[in-house]
């Protein structure tokens, strides 16, 4: 387990860790939907009560409230926190049937309970992610009790404490909500998925594949990053664990090879980010965006295909030009292995994913049924590589994956508090009102500070709680705006994402560069240029959906095409290399071809031109280039 739990006495780590795997099989079983098969009636609020309380426990008993303090022993304050979760648990559990249809109703119970249940969620998120997000939804809290008192737009009718404590512990916008539910299912089963696969072997297959594929051109191991990082990327959900997990191979191997530290650092975090918008997975953000959306899965993953290709494709050409720059080769022979033995050797880890879309797009199952699916099916495949395990490797892997889970669990249910907050009264519209009065002088100045926005939101954050906040808080300006509710969507979800690697926080670009022994603020500044795509296609599917699969295949195929042109063109100008060195007056005027060739052919009568210009202009300064270079 992570460093930073407490190493508690045998008695109650073994309560600990049965509660992590208690809460695994709770989550599984409700996932298959086992109690609907037995006519079990139930309020999945109850459920939901029993995750509540196992997560705030095994928080509360794991994680001490300063770092590095009471390590090897439980303190008595933090056992009575930890009873207090389960109190809050089981009091949902019990009683919710008697309550479900009274719950605007607060009672002595309902609002103490209610109120402890706040304190509790909010500590728990500031042990594991510090104080910024706490804040954030006590505000909103805040906001709601006293939203008579604000000015202008912001005023808005206040609510009760006792009303609002009992709303956000107990009703279906609250704490108990829509994000609880989805973590508690989907992203629980998708975590256990990648850790079961990683724990059984299958990164180091996903790895080998990368290198076999990539390795031996020039360049490889920037390359085997690249595709390595996107693989796991998606599965994994956490761009900071991926940078860890893959970064610890491949940012060695480029740096041995003559890629700077920066460099090295940056495609390992540029990737590894990139791969929170790969389907089919993108962090489990994929199914959700299905289910706020009311579309099929296979429409989102359709959707996100080209502009995670435009992405990756852009870093792959980049760290090309910047091997071909430096004068960097591949790796030797003897370094790659052969496709056919890894495939030989590792098929069966690489059969679930396949078998996931499967269930998913054709099948049309739910999200957390295909993926327990996926989970059962990785068991049967890969039980053979580690059939020598004893079961308490079995119990404890899970109870690591229970663990683990708990921090986000925690993370949703603030998300809750947030959510809640803003539905009660109705913030999210109306922090869409100064957005849509800048939209009424430029379009383009309202993208811009949207975008901005949804960088600062997403600092720190995990990608689903990038989402959660982005959807309530800013895609009702972009879909009033009259932007389709598909691209509004992605587009607060790309810039979300990639603030990962946009300074100051750019959390991925600093775990990258203590890998490598780099500068964190250079190594960000690297990884945006590498990652320059996330930051101009947004824009390009706003102004015309093509790039998500929406309209004619022949405008889709073209503007696919167009863009892939300016990726190209932006990449040899930000790396001052095509076929050789390119003049800064060429890089200057690659830049400009670039942004002609994104743009999109429906977005006006100009396009036409422009992207016919662009291609004119790419074309005769690589061929200068490739006629100079000879």
């Amino acid at each position: 387990m992570s460093g930073r739990y407490r190493k508690l006495a045998p008695p109650l780590d073994n309560a600990v860790k049965g509660l992590a795997t208690a809460l695994m099989v709770v989550g599984a079983v409700f996932s298959l939907g086992v109690p609907s098969a037995l006519g079990l009636r139930y309020f999945p609020q109850q459920f939901l009560g029993f995750i509540l309380g196992a997560t705030l426990a095994i928080v509360f008993a794991l994680l001490p409230a300063r770092s590095g303090r009471t390590m090897d022993r439980l303190p008595w304050y933090d056992a009575l926190l930890a009873l207090l979760g389960i109190a809050i648990g089981v009091y949902v559990i019990v009683w919710y049937p008697k309550i479900a249809y009274e719950i605007t109703f607060p009672t002595a119970d309902k609002y103490i309970l209610g109120m402890v249940a706040l304190v509790l969620v909010l500590e728990a998120c500031r042990r594991i992610y510090g104080p910024v997000l706490p804040l954030v939804a006590l505000a909103f809290v805040g906001y709601a009790a006293f939203a008579s008192e604000f000015p202008g737009i912001f005023r808005a009718r206040s609510i009760e404490w006792t009303r609002l404590a009992t709303e956000l512990y107990l009703g279906p916008e609250g704490i108990l909500g829509v994000a609880l539910m989805v973590v508690a299912t989907i992203v629980l089963v998708f975590v256990l998925f990648g850790q079961l696969l990683f724990a059984m072997g299958g990164g180091d297959v996903f790895t080998d594949v990368a290198m076999a594929l990539m390795g031996r051109y020039r360049g490889g191991p920037a390359k085997v990053a690249v595709l390595g990082s996107a693989l796991f990327g998606s599965i994994s959900g956490s761009a900071v664990a991926n940078v860890a997990i893959t970064g610890t191979v491949t940012i060695p191997l480029m740096k041995r090879i003559g890629y700077r530290p920066e460099v090295a650092a940056a495609v390992e975090a540029a990737a590894s980010t990139g791969g929170l918008v790969a389907p089919p997975v993108m962090s489990v953000v994929a199914f959700l965006m299905a289910e706020y959306l009311q579309i099929p899965y296979g429409r989102v993953v359709l959707a996100a295909a080209a502009p995670a290709l435009l992405y990756f494709g852009a870093i792959l050409v980049q760290v090309d030009l910047e091997a071909g720059r430096a004068g960097i080769e591949g790796m030797t022979p003897e370094e790659v292995p052969r496709l056919g033995a890894v495939l030989k050797r590792g098929w069966p880890f690489l059969v679930p994913a396949p078998v996931l879309v499967f269930t998913l797009v054709v099948l049309f199952w739910e999200p957390a049924k295909a993926g327990m699916f996926a989970v059962l099916v990785l068991f049967v495949t890969g039980f053979w590589f580690v059939r020598h395990k004893p079961v308490r490797w079995w119990l404890d892997t899970v109870a690591k994956v229970g663990i683990s889970v708990t921090e986000i669990l925690a993370l949703a249910a603030v998300v809750g508090l947030i959510i809640g907050s803003a539905a009660f009264t109705g913030l999210g519209f109306t922090l869409s009102l100064p957005l849509l009065q800048l939209g009424e002088v430029s379009v383009f100045l309202f993208l811009l500070v949207t975008a901005l926005i949804s960088i600062v939101l997403g600092m720190g954050l995990p990608g689903i709680a990038i989402y959660f906040m982005q959807v309530a808080l800013i895609v009702p300006a972009l879909i009033e705006f009259g932007i389709l509710p598909i691209a509004a969507h992605f587009f607060i979800y790309y810039f979300g994402v990639f603030s990962f690697i946009t300074p100051p926080v750019c959390i991925s670009a600093i775990a990258a560069a203590s890998i490598a022994g780099a500068g964190p603020m250079r190594t960000a500044w690297e990884a945006v240029k590498l990652g320059v795509v996330a930051f101009i296609v947004p824009f390009v599917f706003v102004m015309s959906p093509s790039l998500l699969g929406e309209g004619p295949l022949w405008l889709m195929a073209v503007d696919f095409a167009t863009a892939a042109g300016g990726v190209v063109a932006v990449s040899a100008a930000l790396r001052g290399f095509a076929v050789g060195p390119v003049a800064t007056l060429s890089r200057l005027v690659l830049g400009a071809a670039a942004l002609a060739l994104f743009m999109p052919l429906s977005f006006s009568d100009i396009a036409w031109f422009a992207n016919g210009l662009g291609i004119v202009v790419l074309a005769l300064i690589l061929g200068a280039n490739w006629q100079q270079s000879r």
